[in-house]
């Protein structure tokens, strides 16, 4: 079925985008709309990948797989020339998703954060500066920090929070169900050196559905420390040494404590409709509780609730009470004065909207209780105790292209959106810090002006669908939860556009000022001018299923203007998007969205499409014929989710298939286009895996990222070794792609942003011949770089041969497919010449580019690149 732009259908098409998108700035302008969470639907699409078919995903899942790798996969021993470890290409400029700030007591310039699923940082000039954040090494797989808490007057005791939940539901059979969660916990970890060293103090390792949403130290007493968890409340009375459960009312976003009569606990309860939601009250250290209200306060919420207390009037509590999620909107700021006996409804101005079950918080001037902050999506500022809130930042003013690290992000009202945590200065009461999804902010004048303080502090969550440019590795594009799409051009300050929910992106292989971006549920764009300018270019079909973060992949290096891109329908453009043909006689694959599509760098024809399974089970699916029609080849895979693909750059027939959840195969290769599948991951952890990756060179080298890391195999799967040297503890690796024009691999981070490393060579192999001592020049193979360089229309290729043997000489593309065989057969010792002619294996010319030229003899491996011409 063909599809034309009709001008009419056009505009009412852009309309409904423009209506449906949320969080898209700017490049093109789009409006805010009303009651809409991408954050649920990405956290849904992130819980769902990991726990399905099951409802929530194992108690022990992560802890037994980190220990099970730490102790049974031991890195790789590279002992080639190229054996650097990973390093980080940032973006240092964009901060990632973060729910806790805290001030190290005795000295308020340095300031810790807690990132979402990118563990722990902290900055020793209060976040101020280029490159001042550093992530601390905890020992542990940490990966979402919900909460920090220093004992009283002490840099040297820290209490750390962790996993990230929303929602606790039940089962048939009472199991707990964490539908809206990011990563998971394990429990509180301790430091008594200032960071130095980490120990359990609640060990909730093998309980990581569980989460820690807030720690507190009581302020009069170093041994005491409450805990609000999604179980409930604890304490502890011993320093964190053990601890007991005081209250059992489930899913406590909040708690404070009154200084001066610590015996006195104000706890906040719920979220998305969990039950006992409401606050509750202790007056005696915990022994017995009441419900505060019900007068003065909602009677009721399904969001969640946040608590602020005056340091100097410790009696004045508010507590900010979103509604939005799952019901309509609604946000409610309440107000004791009597340390939370009574309370009174002081404002119901809708500053959480739809995120009240994620997003917002309040907090009172320590000195002046009149003087209040209250942030959800944007920051509002109150001086009358919380009445007449009136709106001071703007989370749609953000600049695009590249902003320097540490510098303003945007004009001085802006702060990134869906605010989790606010935190006056200890000292200076007109310093205040906010922690939002797009890292750390602060003001200097009390809340009415805002700066980022993001420099190096590297917590961006990317997502699938990240591409490096075919012939420079200065160039790689990928999009992030809530922080747009960011192209890197070669530093660590990345250029920020598009807006939205970045999600796939595309470099076209022949033209590197041709760009592909897209926003959630397949929102695409492109630009011909290197990512200055954007047009819309998106499939129809916006009422059809459709994934959060919907696939599409590029024709390849021979058909560069072919896009295949998946709803509950697959379509394709055969020029570059302007026009769009429904696939497969106009029939979906199954009754699912398309999760995954991967197409052949040797033809277009040849390509591979997964499903999620969200009405049935989730299926792969074959074309030979350009998407004409497709074979099921799902056979007896694992029902899961297939999220990895990869087709060997060099053979077309071998794919690749990883797969989220636990308890079964998570990584699969076929040798015959799906026909038959073998799994080739057990020897893996048992972790979801997200991303595969083939050499394009050495195809028997494939990569896998799980949710500890990145796994080498040198033998197409029969083993494998971590390969994490330079990574933390822990990342999500996301996606893997290979930038072929430097021969590295870059790991795209849900949570640590991007690293890059080079691609492990074989034991015999050396990439270049630079450098190799006078003497041992005879007696080595020696690749001499092609003359001329570029050329047009021949080049000659020299080498050397200290004994002879056979020879095979061959021409890649960067992607590694095949081009031509120029020698192939027995040769004597000696120096030996060839000339190519810029032409393949038939004889057709092939087109300007960069390419790979490579010696194999005896066991030794030597390859080079060369630039041909038109």
């Amino acid at each position: 079925m063909h599809i034309r732009k009709l001008s009419f259908l056009l505009c009412l098409y852009l309309l409904g985008v423009i209506i449906a998108f949320w969080h898209l700035p700017h490049q093109p302008t789009y409006q805010e709309p009303l009651r809409t969470s991408g954050a649920m639907a990405a956290l849904q699409r992130f819980a769902a990948q990991r726990a399905y078919p099951e409802r929530s995903s194992p108690r022990s899942g992560f802890m037994t797989a980190f220990r099970d790798s730490r102790t049974r996969l031991a890195p790789v021993t590279a002992k080639s020339e190229r054996s650097e470890p990973w390093t980080s290409l940032g973006p240092h400029n964009i901060g990632g998703r973060t729910l806790a700030v805290a001030f190290n007591p005795e000295n308020p310039q340095t300031i810790w954060a807690g990132s979402a699923s990118g563990g722990v940082w902290r900055s020793f000039t209060g976040g101020v500066g280029v490159a001042v954040w550093h992530q601390l090494t905890t020992g542990f797989p940490l990966l979402g920090v919900s909460s920090i808490a220093f004992a009283p007057n002490d840099s040297s005791t820290i209490y750390l929070g962790t996993g990230e939940v929303y929602s606790y539901d039940d089962t048939q059979g009472g199991l707990a169900v964490r539908l809206t969660r990011g990563s998971f916990g394990m429990g509180i970890l301790k430091s008594s050196d200032g960071g130095a060293s980490w120990s359990h103090s609640l060990d909730w390792s093998y309980e990581q559905q569980r989460g820690v949403q807030v720690v507190r130290v009581d302020p009069s007493d170093p041994l005491t420390v409450w805990a609000g968890t999604t179980e409930g409340t604890y304490k502890s009375t011993d320093a964190g040494a053990s601890w007991q459960q005081i209250h059992d009312v489930i899913m406590v976003t909040d708690l404070v404590i009154h200084p001066l009569d610590p015996d006195i606990v104000v706890i906040a309860c719920g979220n998305l409709n969990s039950a006992g939601r409401g606050l509750y009250r202790t007056t005696d250290g915990g022994a017995g509780w009441v419900p505060c209200g019900p007068a003065g306060l909602p009677t009721d919420y399904a969001g969640k609730a946040q608590l602020g207390l005056c340091r100097d009037f410790p009696d004045v509590i508010m507590a900010s009470i979103g509604n939005g999620g799952l019901e309509s909107n609604h946000t409610w700021l309440c107000r004791s004065e009597d340390a939370g006996a009574t309370w009174q409804i002081v404002s119901q101005t809708d500053y959480a909207r739809y995120q009240g079950w994620f997003s917002h918080d309040v907090a009172i001037h320590p000195g002046d209780p009149e003087r209040v902050i209250t942030a959800g999506i944007n920051i509002w500022k109150s001086t009358q105790g919380g009445a007449s809130l009136v709106e001071k930042s703007d989370w749609s003013a953000w600049y695009f292209g590249q902003t320097p690290p540490g510098g303003p992000e945007g004009p001085p009202y802006y702060s990134h959106a869906d605010h989790h945590d606010v935190v006056y200065h200890p000292t200076d009461p007109d310093i205040v810090y906010f922690a939002n999804d797009g890292g750390i902010f602060r003001s200097l004048d009390g809340g009415e002006t805002f700066s980022g303080c993001n420099g190096g502090y590297q917590t961006q969550q990317f997502y699938p669908g990240f591409s490096c440019s075919q012939n420079d590795s200065q160039l790689a594009l990928g999009g992030m939860q809530d922080n747009a799409t960011a192209i890197y051009r070669g530093s660590d300050a990345w250029y920020r556009v598009i807006g939205g929910d970045g999600s796939w992106t595309g470099i076209d292989a022949m033209d590197n000022d041709v760009l592909y971006g897209s926003a959630q549920y397949l929102q695409m764009l492109k630009s011909t001018d290197g990512g200055n300018g954007w047009s819309w270019i998106q499939p129809p079909g916006s009422t059809l299923p459709t994934a959060f973060i919907a696939p599409y992949a590029l024709g390849g290096i021979w058909s560069s203007e072919v896009i295949f891109a998946g709803r509950m329908v697959i379509y394709r453009s055969l020029d570059a998007g302007g026009d769009w043909d429904i696939m497969n006689s106009g029939a979906p694959l199954d009754s699912n969205p398309a999760l995954t599509i991967a197409v052949s760098q040797q033809s277009h024809q040849n390509l591979y499409v997964t499903t999620a399974p969200v009405n049935t089970r989730a299926g792969v699916f074959r074309s030979t014929n350009a998407g004409g029609s497709f074979t099921n080849i799902t056979g007896d895979l694992p029902d899961r989710y297939p999220i990895g693909l990869c087709i060997d750059p060099s053979d077309d027939a071998t794919v690749y298939l990883t797969f989220g959840g636990f308890g079964t195969g998570q990584v699969y290769r076929s040798t015959n286009r799906g026909d038959d599948w073998q799994e080739i991951g057990q020897d893996l952890p048992d972790l979801p895996t997200s991303s595969v990756a083939v050499d394009p060179l050495y195809p028997q080298h494939v990569y896998v990222g799980n949710d500890l890391g990145v796994y080498l195999s040198t033998n197409s799967g029969a083993s494998w070794s971590e390969w994490r040297d330079g990574l933390p503890d822990a990342v999500i690796a996301m996606d893997l792609k290979v930038s072929p024009s430097d021969r590295s691999l870059r790991v795209a981070t849900h949570g640590n942003g991007v690293y890059s490393r080079p691609l492990h060579e074989p034991v015999t192999a050396v990439a270049e011949d630079e450098g190799l001592p006078p003497a041992a020049v005879s007696t080595q193979v020696q690749l001499a770089q092609n003359y001329p360089n570029p050329f047009n229309p021949a080049t000659t290729i020299a080498y050397h041969l200290p004994q002879a043997g056979d020879v095979r000489l061959s021409v890649y593309s960067l992607a590694g497919r095949h081009i031509a065989t120029l020698v192939d057969g027995w040769r004597a010792a000696g120096d030996h010449e060839r000339v190519w002619a810029g032409r393949d294996q038939a004889g057709y010319q092939v087109p300007s580019g960069h390419y790979i030229y490579r010696l194999e003899t005896r066991g030794v491996v030597r390859s080079r690149r060369m630039v041909l011409v038109q």
